[in-house]
Parts: C-alpha cells; sequence; structure tokens
C-alpha cells in the first residue's frame, strides 16, 4: 500500500507522516529527497547554480536552500524553472525508493502531488485552517510576508481537495489528528 500524502504548506503533512510512520508505514519525505539530490557537484546542485548563479550557496557550497525559496517564491517563472530542473529527477529517485521497498507500507509526504501521482494507491489530503497554516509557517521561521507568498504559489485547499481520496482535517488536537489517522488508515485497502 503506497498512500501519497499531500496538501498545502503549514497543513500538518509532516505531522501525519509522524503518526504513519508509527503506525508502522515507510515515509519517503519529498522534500528530504531532493534535499539529497541538491549535494555539491551533483548534477541537480550543477544546474541549480547555473540557473541562480552561485548567490544560492553557502560558504562549502552547500545550496541554501531558504536563500534559493526567497528566489523561486518571489518569481513564477523561477519557481517553475527550479521545479523543471528538480522534478523530473525528484520523481525518479521517489520511484526508485517506492520499488525498493515495495513489500512495505509506504507514505510520500509530498506539498506537489504530481511528484507521486502514478506511484500512490491512495491520495491523503491534510487541511488546516489558513490562519493556522500562517502561525505554523510564522512559528517555523518565515516572515508573514515570505509566508504569505509561499502559500499563494501553491494549489488552493480546494484543488487539494479535488485530488483527494481521504481527507484529513488538522483543525483540532494532536490527539483527535492521530484519531483521524487511525481510523483512515485502518480503513484503507491495498
Amino acid at each position: 500500500m503506497i498512500i501519497g500524502l499531500t496538501g498545502p504548506m503549514g497543513a500538518g503533512k509532516s505531522e501525519v507522516a509522524k503518526i504513519l510512520k508509527r503506525r508502522g508505514y515507510l515515509i519517503i519525505d519529498a522534500d528530504q529527497v531532493a534535499h539529497e539530490l541538491y549535494t555539491p557537484q551533483s548534477p541537480v546542485w550543477s544546474e541549480l547554480v547555473k540557473a541562480f548563479g552561485a548567490r544560492i550557496l553557502n560558504r562549502g557550497g552547500a545550496v541554501n536552500r531558504r536563500k534559493l525559496g526567497e528566489i523561486v517564491f518571489a518569481d513564477k517563472k523561477k519557481l517553475e524553472q527550479l521545479n523543471r530542473i528538480v522534478h523530473p529527477m525528484l520523481k525518479e529517485e521517489i520511484r526508485k525508493l517506492t520499488i525498493e521497498n515495495r513489500k512495505l507500507k509506504i507514505g510520500i509526504n509530498a506539498a506537489l502531488p504530481q511528484l507521486f501521482e502514478k506511484l500512490a494507491d491512495k491520495t491523503w489530503v491534510v487541511t488546516a485552517p489558513k490562519e493556522k497554516r500562517l502561525r505554523r509557517l510564522i512559528k517555523s521561521g518565515l516572515t508573514k510576508a515570505q509566508a504569505l507568498k509561499r502559500m499563494g504559489s501553491q494549489l488552493s485547499q480546494a484543488k487539494y481537495l479535488k485530488l483527494a481520496d481521504v481527507v484529513i482535517k488538522n483543525e483540532g488536537t494532536l490527539k483527535q489528528l492521530v484519531q483521524q489517522v487511525s481510523n483512515a488508515d485502518k480503513a484503507v485497502k491495498p
């Protein structure tokens, strides 16, 4: 069973992924896999430096994801350029990981559902009110302006919901979230 876990930024996908992990799922985190693709001198790293310049690098040559985020979330065309560079290799890495672990229950945590389409048996969408998502993003270190810009660059919650086989509403307590995930997991049939 492969669950594609998605939803807007700040909705709580990572928290749901932690709950699934405790329930025996192998979690493939698209952000983490992408981060591994950014290794200095890798093909993705080279393309990123070519496209966005050395200003996106830290002193040691690693990609500074915060700087890169500031650039791409300020310009839709640059975000599209980033996605054209990273997504083909990221999708391939996620595909390889699912094949290598095909005997396990897998959760793919990805803000962009196209990163797991054709891989996932079910799509779970995590939602939360915009105000809660904004507070969570600010708490994570973004300014209000940065958070709003990033939220605005994503699919609308309504578009995510159209993709959903299961909707997890992250509006209450952690205990309530655990219960929703548990109920949804029990209902999953491979």
